[in-house]
């Protein structure tokens, strides 16, 4: 993944970046891309602007408009117009949707968390707006934690924001921290029933009746 799969720069009021790309990127890549498609109920987040509350998306429709206003990063990427309101990133509003996931039925949650890594003062305006959204978050961490059964924190520590090149380094990463959790998810899990003995009648050739 390239940020020209996704994205273009277009310097305007709003942003920096414009995705109009990314419906075309995802049509090609997702197998399923309706909500009622899913194979596993699916939700997400964006933030209206205006009201400054979170719009949830699920149950219906496709999921490109979502993913884009998911993804829309204030400053960075232009917001995306819908029903009459521009939506931004989620995460301005609940940084993991732990209580969407409730909504959608789940008993049990898991949140991923990628903590603030504190380091060297930022040296462009991206990265001081990266940073105090990171600050932002760090006060409102209570929102979604009490919603979250547990919190998996992947260490993608010295991974910069526009690393769009470390996609397999960061699966590995998210690989190790899920491991290092399933002992307490497996607590979760009923345990493995013995399969039932066989009392039926062994029939052979000779029982049979003349």
């Amino acid at each position: 993944m390239r940020f020209g799969d996704i994205a273009s720069w277009r310097l305007c009021r709003m942003g920096f970046a414009a995705s109009e790309r990314m419906p075309n990127f995802l049509e090609r890549l997702l197998k399923r891309y309706r909500f009622e498609d899913m194979q596993m109920p699916l939700g997400m987040l964006a933030t209206d602007l205006a009201t400054g509350s979170s719009v949830s998306f699920r149950d219906s429709g496709d999921v490109f408009l979502p993913i884009r206003a998911s993804c829309s990063y204030p400053g960075l990427f232009q917001p995306v117009r819908w029903d009459g309101r521009l939506l931004v990133d989620g995460a301005i509003t609940m940084e993991v949707p732990a209580l969407l996931a409730r909504q959608l039925g789940a008993t049990h949650v898991i949140s991923v968390h990628l903590p603030v890594q504190a380091g060297a003062p930022p040296a462009n305006v991206f990265q001081v707006m990266n940073r105090c959204f990171q600050i932002m978050q760090t006060q409102t961490e209570e929102g979604w934690r009490k919603h979250s059964d547990i919190v998996i924190a992947p260490d993608v520590s010295g991974v910069e924001w526009d690393a769009f090149d470390c996609g397999p380094k960061l699966i590995k990463i998210g690989e190790a921290a899920a491991e290092a959790a399933l002992s307490v998810i497996r607590h979760w899990l009923p345990e493995p029933q013995e399969p039932a003995p066989d009392l039926s009648p062994i029939i052979t050739p000779r029982s049979l009746p003349a």
